[in-house]
């Protein structure tokens, strides 16, 4: 079981996106995982197993609990029920208290589709015939995370304040050197801290209400 689950379409999505939100977890003593579901072999002028050697590096980087590359066809992932069978059971696998994937208005199609198969994995994860043990798992909620803002031009619901990790996340995005993402990423960043004052940010949306059973965590 892992507390943050994401489930992205290219080898560095999580890193630009969300990386400091998953470093900060680590430290707080959280288990956390990722589902790629394609081997980013269409990105840039990279071969695909140097796409697959910068993966493994960044999820050492990162100290992930559980990692899991898939091979559909970069820039050309598609909601299928194949897609949802390949990832449903990783799912359960992880059984993530928190998933979190590309919100469904980025500009890529590969990343609106990751975001679909995510959402109908989580569901169909929780299904009895993905429980050979018997077990019940339903996730707690699905957050999203943007990579770029000229689709999707809504403010975050939330941003979390990764300044602290802000160095460490410079150095996995630099991981994915054929990509050249390091400058985009850190821009990213600052641009979520400057809405709440911190000068690193990494902003989170809401699919549903999120429910708090105490105020610890915003006050």
């Amino acid at each position: 079981m892992v507390d943050l689950l994401a489930v992205c379409a290219h080898p560095d999505d999580l890193e630009v996106c969300a990386s400091g939100i998953f470093l900060k977890a680590k430290k707080e003593g959280r288990r956390t995982g990722l589902i790629v579901l394609t081997r980013g072999e269409a990105g840039g002028h990279a071969e695909m197993e140097t796409r697959l050697s910068e993966a493994r590096e960044g999820a050492r980087l990162l100290g992930l609990d559980e990692y899991h590359q898939l091979d559909f066809p970069d820039a050309g992932l598609h909601v299928t029920q194949q897609a949802v069978e390949r990832v449903a059971p990783l799912m359960r696998l992880c059984s993530p208290r928190i998933i979190l994937t590309l919100h469904p208005d980025d500009y890529h199609p590969d990343h609106v589709a990751a975001s679909q198969i995510a959402r109908a994995a989580a569901f169909t994860g929780g299904l009895n015939k993905y429980a050979p043990d018997g077990s019940d798992w339903h996730y707690g909620a699905i957050l999203y995370f943007s990579a770029d803002r000229r689709t999707n031009t809504r403010r975050p619901d939330l941003i979390v304040d990764i300044t602290d990790e802000a160095k460490e996340k410079s150095a996995i995005c630099a991981a994915h050197a054929s990509q050249n993402v390091e400058e985009f990423a850190m821009a990213l960043s600052r641009r979520d801290g400057e809405l709440i004052g911190v000068p690193f940010g990494e902003g989170l949306y809401l699919y549903q209400a999120l429910p708090l059973r105490s105020l610890a965590g915003i006050l």
